[in-house]
């Protein structure tokens, strides 16, 4: 993810019908246009189309057709006194990708790589806009007032070519689920990687993780979460947790880092004795049961 104030300002002046060099100088030189416009193609925000009409360049400038260049599109349109270089803008906009869920200060930095000291220099302007709420120590972006912003920020930060349905995407790590084996990079992580710890589960599709590398329980742990979309497979992962003797402590920064704080959260209230709407009880019981994970 790369959006600097240049890149914004230039960008906004394209859809709002300049689409020469020449218009948009925006009385600054030819070279600092055009670089500005090779950062925006760069990151698949414009294209440059033919236009025999056009005199010297005979290239028009046009934005991208893709999701998250028309959600900036709109997102402009919506709001037009609203500056979003402010907001936006370099290390901002990587900040504001790690607020997908509840996650503190400190796991945001050392996701984003933007020092804490940073981060705060400008927090209390992103909140006191209501862009970021704050709970306790957490943070996270403030979806229902702001879903335009929140639906650039998730496309932009998940957009990818790679062959695979995209789960979770920070810069360059990425966790895609694929359904045919050929189409396997990187390591198998969720459910496909149960079985390695004591619990078989089949699976139709497999759930991958770039770049490979070894990893640890809690990080499958977290992964899986990916995969409940049926009660069954929660209590599958519910059974891992406990027969892996996984710690609240040691999961809780990784289900920040992924965006699962909440969905992790209320499992752990679950096993503490709260319910989970339409979720039988007494089957993830049978079920932990049979992987030999007793007192649940």
């Amino acid at each position: 993810m790369d959006l600097s104030k240049p890149m914004i300002t230039v960008f906004r002046s394209i859809i709002h019908g300049n689409h020469t060099i020449d218009s948009l100088k925006l009385n600054k030189s030819f070279s600092w246009t055009a670089s500005v416009i090779s950062d925006l193609e760069k990151e698949g925000f414009i294209t440059k189309k033919p236009n025999f009409s056009i005199k010297a360049s005979r290239k028009a400038i046009e934005i991208s057709g893709n999701n998250y260049t028309l959600k900036l599109r709109d997102l402009i349109i919506k709001y037009p006194t609203i500056k979003f270089e402010q907001i936006l803008a370099d290390s901002k906009l990587k900040f504001l990708a790690t607020l997908e869920d509840w996650i503190t200060l400190k796991e945001a930095s050392k996701l984003s790589k933007v020092s804490t000291h940073m981060i705060l220099r400008y927090k209390k302007k992103l909140e006191n806009r209501g862009i970021i709420e704050k709970k306790g120590k957490l943070y996270r972006l403030n979806k229902k007032s702001w879903p335009l912003l929140n639906e650039f920020i998730i496309e932009y930060k998940n957009h990818s070519t790679l062959n695979g349905y995209i789960k979770w995407k920070y810069e360059d790590e990425i966790i895609f689920e694929v359904d045919q084996k050929k189409l396997i990079k990187g390591e198998i992580t969720g459910l496909s990687k149960f079985k390695d710890y004591g619990i078989n589960v089949r699976t139709i599709s497999a759930l991958c993780v770039l770049p490979e590398r070894k990893l640890t329980k809690e990080e499958i742990f977290i992964h899986s979460l990916f995969e409940s979309d049926d009660y069954r497979n929660i209590s599958l992962i519910l059974t891992f947790y406990l027969k892996n003797k996984l710690k609240e402590k040691r999961v809780l920064p990784i289900a920040m880092k992924y965006g699962k704080y909440s969905q992790f959260n209320n499992l752990i209230n679950f096993l503490k004795g709260e319910t989970i709407p339409m979720f039988d009880r007494e089957d993830f019981i049978r079920i932990a049961k049979m992987y030999g994970v007793k007192n649940v």
